[in-house]
């Protein structure tokens, strides 16, 4: 089958969840014997290096674009307009010229089976066309924004969350008629999917991780260091950084007194000044900046926590936390969507005490500890590697009677 493949961000290198689930699926797709032409925006200096995309793809096309995290623009004047034209600014940020017409030449100079749609901000410069289009979706958006505006307690940003949320809903209902298929990271997602378009071919296309590449460590090698407790995760993305600063001001602090030694590492690229200086005064909590590979802070963490209370998809980190057989505590929303049992292989608490009480538990009982991260292991082993991605893969394409 002849796929374009249309993306907003790069997939290389592959440092977020975004960009490892973008890659898995193109290297799956380019395993089954697929052609691939990959389009996408980049930022004025692309990685000089696109490996491995340019052995995986027939081409290899960007178009520039500044691309900023969402939670990090301001944009007032463009975001009142769009919200004043009933638009979400969400979507309107990617509309580019450019980029419409560089997919209208390829569309027009290739014979294409599928156009692939790897998020639904590209859906945004598609032209409208007779070839099929499948709807890669990383998260449903608008759930991301009604959960932001519920925990948020300025007035003007939990009125201006809802009503990007309501226009948001409407764009993902809208996009969902004009697909021919979707596919999403877990069955809670379909549910929400199927409820904006009833008729739609939803597939369960799951978040997966190499778990040849992430292997436990031996635990040996870690008992004469601190207990250390890592979150992983992109710092200028909001989700995480309101995880990580109601830990640190909910939940640390109920561990320190039962563990006083305790350190919290924090993993991931672009912690903002401002949000970093608010807890130097703590020498035990560090923010590692980019991490190239995320295996040597799995290696050395205890307990790897994930106290998110924004968020949508599923959670790579926790994937390969569970891949380097570490034990998680995570709230209900960052577990969300996850085939993990909790209790067995997972432990999940919402309330600020009880997930200390099970960090706490999983520090004091090492043979506790190592039951959930073997447990952990073995299921994503079982549901979570590259085979079954590429088996959901195969399924959707062969289910799907897509025009040549």
């Amino acid at each position: 089958m002849q796929i374009l493949f249309v993306a907003t961000n790069l997939p290389v290198p592959p440092n977020n969840g975004q960009a490892i689930r973008s890659l898995s699926m193109i290297r799956a797709l380019a395993s089954s014997g697929h052609t691939l032409s990959f389009l996408s925006f980049a930022n004025t200096t692309p990685p000089e290096n696109l490996d491995p995309l340019p052995a995986l793809c027939r081409s290899v096309d960007l178009v520039e674009l500044e691309i900023k995290n969402l939670t990090e623009r301001t944009d007032y004047l463009q975001r009142l307009k769009c919200l004043s034209g009933l638009k979400p600014y969400s979507v309107e940020r990617f509309r580019s010229a450019a980029m419409r017409a560089k997919i209208q030449e390829k569309l027009t100079g290739g014979k294409y089976d599928l156009i692939l749609c790897d998020g639904l901000y590209s859906l945004a410069n598609i032209p409208i066309s007779a070839i099929p289009i499948s709807l890669n979706c990383h998260n449903v958006e608008y759930i991301i924004l009604q959960r932001y505006a519920q925990l948020e307690k300025n007035v003007l940003k939990k009125y201006y969350a809802r009503a990007e949320s309501y226009l948001m809903r409407s764009a993902e209902r809208d996009s969902c008629h004009r697909v021919a298929s979707a596919m999403v990271c877990s069955q809670i997602d379909l549910e929400i999917l199927r409820r904006l378009r009833p008729d739609l071919p939803v597939f369960v296309v799951p978040n997966v991780i190499d778990t040849d590449l992430i292997q436990p460590v031996e635990r040996e090698h870690l008992r004469s260091t601190d207990p250390v407790l890592l979150f992983q995760g992109v710092m200028d993305w909001y989700p995480n950084r309101d995880a990580v600063e109601f830990f640190v001001r909910a939940i640390l602090p109920r561990v320190r007194a039962e563990c006083p030694d305790v350190r919290l590492i924090v993993a991931g690229r672009n912690p903002p000044n401002q949000f970093v200086k608010q807890f130097r005064s703590d020498r035990k909590i560090e923010f590692t900046g980019t991490v190239p590979d995320m295996r040597p802070y799995l290696a050395a963490a205890t307990v790897v926590i994930v106290p998110l209370r924004l968020g949508g998809g599923t959670r790579i980190k926790i994937l390969e936390a569970c891949a380097a057989s570490k034990p998680v505590v995570s709230t209900s929303v960052g577990a969300e969507g996850l085939n993990l049992e909790p209790g067995k292989e997972i432990i999940v608490a919402d309330d600020p005490g009880e997930f200390a009480r099970s960090v706490v538990n999983l520090l004091q009982h090492p043979a506790r500890s190592e039951a959930v991260a073997m447990s952990a292991r073995a299921a994503v082993v079982e549901r979570y590697s590259h085979l079954t991605l590429k088996r959901s893969l195969d399924a959707l394409i062969s289910s799907c009677s897509f025009e040549s």
